[in-house]
């Protein structure tokens, strides 16, 4: 299999075989307005909510005064309890984070955090970086065929764009995990030094990667608080993310679970090895350390399509850069990538079942 992902015969049949799906799927489309009737939510089981409409939390949180904050809190003292405790330890870190930076300035260890260990990473061509990125584009541009095919067979499943949207992302990035490992196959010394080479050496990782998401924190929390408060100023609502969306519009157990599981594991495993493990590694090979971490950290926040967080996930994803070229191991930047996802997960979930009534 990995020999014939090397071979550019593979994609150009791959490319061709895509192409005519499409031009199939354009051709068959009704003659009635162009377009084929694609299946909506009410093809499918009912939302939690009415069709189209956000949560009332989600869309205006700032529209709740004190009185029915307490009202909220003497309804579900459970969830209020759970929502003062993740604040609270959102406040920790950020007090922590400010404590760490501050003691390296005033050490002058913050001078040291540039010398990296001579660590040999694995090496990624960019010609490797090309073919894993085309493969996924095609398998993305065949997934709306996966749909109508699973239609066919489950319309329960095929109708539900809620649902769609979780088995979609979950194909995609679990794809993408596929593709990588395969291509590694040939690297599997390097990628063992890429994921760790001892028990004590990934502590010593993730410790690091702790100690470093800490110092990090406060500056990435204080940044999009800022950029929400320009943006609200200015009267600019961005569109919801796909994941977005679903917490705000959909309150099936299956499709959070889905979600979750999404956001803090597959999620987070796909997106580190494409990122810090091909893409930065790719990159680092013709440029410096510094433009290797702002390219694979800008394209890690377009990914996310989130105008008002680009600048947060871009700072974050420099520091999972960092961590992997300071650390040498991918589970240093994993491991912050899922408590960072799941830091969030849990405050949106919190925060949207004490919010909403029912």
């Amino acid at each position: 299999m990995a020999r014939l992902l090397q071979g550019r015969i593979f994609y150009v049949v791959f490319g061709c075989l895509v192409v005519f799906l499409h031009l199939l799927g354009l051709s068959g489309r009704p003659a009635g307005n162009g377009q084929a009737s694609s299946p909506s939510a009410a093809d499918g089981p009912a939302r939690a909510v009415s069709a189209g409409e956000p949560f009332d939390w989600w869309a205006q949180p700032e529209g709740r005064d004190v009185v029915s904050l307490q009202e909220l809190a003497r309804r579900e003292p459970r969830l209020a309890l759970a929502l003062s405790m993740l604040s609270a330890l959102l406040m920790i870190m950020g007090l922590v984070g400010l404590v760490l930076g501050g003691r390296a300035l005033v050490t002058g260890r913050i001078r040291s955090l540039w010398r990296f260990p001579a660590a040999l990473l694995p090496a990624w061509s960019l010609r490797e970086l090309g073919r894993i990125g085309v493969l996924t584009v095609m398998i993305a541009s065949l997934l709306p065929f996966v749909q109508v095919a699973l239609l066919a067979q489950l319309p329960a499943w095929g109708g539900d764009p809620h649902r769609w949207v979780v088995v979609s992302m979950l194909l995609l990035d679990l794809f993408v995990i596929l593709t990588i490992l395969t291509f590694a196959l040939e690297k599997i010394p390097s990628m063992w030094r890429g994921v760790g080479r001892s028990p004590g050496h990934l502590l010593r990782a993730i410790g690091m990667g702790l100690r470093g998401y800490l110092a990090v924190f406060p500056w990435i929390f204080l940044l999009l608080l800022l950029l929400v408060a320009i943006a609200r100023r200015l009267g600019f609502e961005p569109p919801l993310e796909p994941i977005q969306e679903l917490l705000a519009q959909d309150d099936r157990p299956e499709i959070l679970a889905g979600t979750v599981v999404l956001a803090c594991l597959v999620g987070p495993v796909a997106e580190e090895l494409f990122f810090r493990g091909v893409l930065y590694t790719a990159v680092r090979q013709r440029l410096s350390r510094a433009a290797a971490m702002l390219i694979s950290a800008a394209l890690f926040a377009l990914i996310h399509t989130n105008l008002i967080g680009f600048l947060p996930i871009l700072l974050l994803g420099c520091l999972l850069a960092y961590l992997y070229e300071r650390t040498g191991s991918l589970l240093s930047p994993l491991a912050i990538h899922i408590v960072h996802n799941s830091l969030l997960m849990s405050l949106a979930l919190v925060s949207r079942r004490l919010m909403v009534p029912g």
